[in-house]
């Protein structure tokens, strides 16, 4: 079984048996995701919005299905036993579902349909394996950090938008009480302990990151190191992030190399080597499992300040 490759036959034969034996956990997801409405902040200001008018977050982020809330019948019908709340945004939508058989993550495009005996989703005769999301050569922009023989490797996360000045309505509305709470924390202990903020653009994305509603996400191998996701880019710093790992050290020095994709989807690449330091790490207190890493490049060369900036923000170097 390959990448995006279509299961044979007896590979589709041995994964519905493995599920009708063992149910296991399951995550939906929407093919197609509706438009949420936002809310547009101008100058710290927060515009009030019809909050009834929202698309459920349930109906966007994917949903994680315990194994005790399904059974799989013999006619390759798959039962959500107590998931009503759940699954009723995705009623009569394309969904996708995954899950994992022998660590290898599978998917199945189906439709969640209402039946006398439940909520339930139709095996199709088309599954497939996930495709490998580390690949960083499937990114615009990557990175390595390096520190002796240890390297972390780093990939753009889906959703930030690494081209373009952070946006404070990319923030979850829900979330943007507690992230302003966050950002003006940030900035009086960056103040207090003297680290260059800069602009501060940075930690919009910061706290947008850590904020964020968790996603349930199924790799193409289970059990894999995830790579730390790049959040934020800049010609004078970096900002990585992760959950449940506590990968940089704050005032370590790191060799940072980054590679960016010259031609949409052509091989040519420029890459930036450039010694950078963690300035700073960034949690919250009520989701201690989430971090950021701040690194700030020294001694850069001018042609790569001005190869970052052109191609970060996509105007020309002033110099």
């Amino acid at each position: 079984m390959t990448d995006e490759k279509e299961l044979t036959q007896i590979e589709r034969e041995l994964v519905l048996q493995y599920l009708r034996d063992d149910n296991v956990p399951l995550t939906i997801t929407l093919e197609e995701k509706p438009d949420q409405t936002e809310a547009d902040v101008t100058d710290n200001r927060m515009d009030s919005i019809d909050y009834e008018k929202r698309v459920p977050a349930s109906a966007v982020f994917p949903v994680a299905i315990k194994s005790r809330q399904i059974e799989v019948l013999n006619q390759g019908i798959i039962l959500l036993k107590n998931a009503g709340r759940l699954v009723q945004p995705f009623i009569g939508k394309s969904v996708r579902v995954q899950f994992y058989f022998n660590h290898v993550g599978l998917y199945f495009i189906s439709t969640v349909k209402e039946y006398s005996m439940g909520f339930a989703v139709v095996i199709p005769p088309s599954i497939k394996r996930v495709k490998d999301s580390f690949k960083t050569n499937d990114f615009e922009v990557s990175a390595v950090l390096s520190f002796d023989s240890v390297n972390h490797v780093c990939r753009p996360l889906y959703g930030f938008n690494l081209f373009s000045q952070p946006k404070w309505s990319e923030i979850e509305i829900e979330k943007q009480h507690h992230a302003k709470f966050l950002l003006e924390k940030f900035i009086t202990q960056g103040k207090q302990s003297a680290v260059i903020l800069g602009n501060g653009l940075h930690l919009i994305s910061i706290v947008r990151y850590l904020t964020r509603t968790s996603v349930p996400e199924n790799e193409s191998v289970e059990g894999l190191v995830k790579p730390l996701d790049i959040i934020y880019i800049d010609d004078k710093r970096f900002v990585c992030a992760a959950e449940n790992q506590d990968e940089l050290e704050v005032n370590q020095h790191y060799t940072l190399e980054l590679s960016f994709v010259l031609a949409s989807g052509g091989p040519v690449k420029r890459s930036v080597r450039v010694n950078s330091i963690v300035e700073g790490v960034f949690a919250d207190e009520d989701n201690g499992l989430r971090k950021c890493w701040s690194c700030r490049y020294e001694n850069i060369q001018n042609e790569d300040v001005r190869f970052l900036y052109e191609r970060i923000s996509g105007k020309k170097f002033a110099g």
